[in-house]
């Protein structure tokens, strides 16, 4: 089992619920208003909701995490053409998840 955790702006959060959607996959989480600083600038909690970043966790088996990252790349690859080529404040972190209760 793996989780992908997405830490996007909040106008991100539906193109990745409609890969959820699209998937089927109905279990995950969203922490809303999340600030922090990286590649595309620092983003505080008090900005407009356009500035703000959103964190969603989704942990699946292998396979089907497989599936979702392919899906998760090909959303960034338009995303960042739809930007002409610049940076997208959407990033995907992957790591093993282990199920304890």
């Amino acid at each position: 089992m793996k989780m992908l955790t997405f830490v996007c702006r909040e106008q991100y959060e539906d193109e990745v619920l409609v890969v959820f959607n699209t998937l089927g996959i109905i279990g995950y989480t969203v922490v809303h208003a999340v600030g922090g600083s990286g590649e595309t600038g620092a983003v505080s909690v008090t900005h407009t909701h356009a500035d703000r970043n959103k964190l969603l966790l989704v942990a699946l088996d292998d396979d089907r995490m497989a599936t979702l990252i392919q899906h998760v790349k090909q959303l960034q690859t338009r995303l960042v053409k739809e930007r002409m080529g610049h940076p997208v404040p959407f990033k995907a972190f992957l790591q093993p998840c282990e199920l304890i209760v």
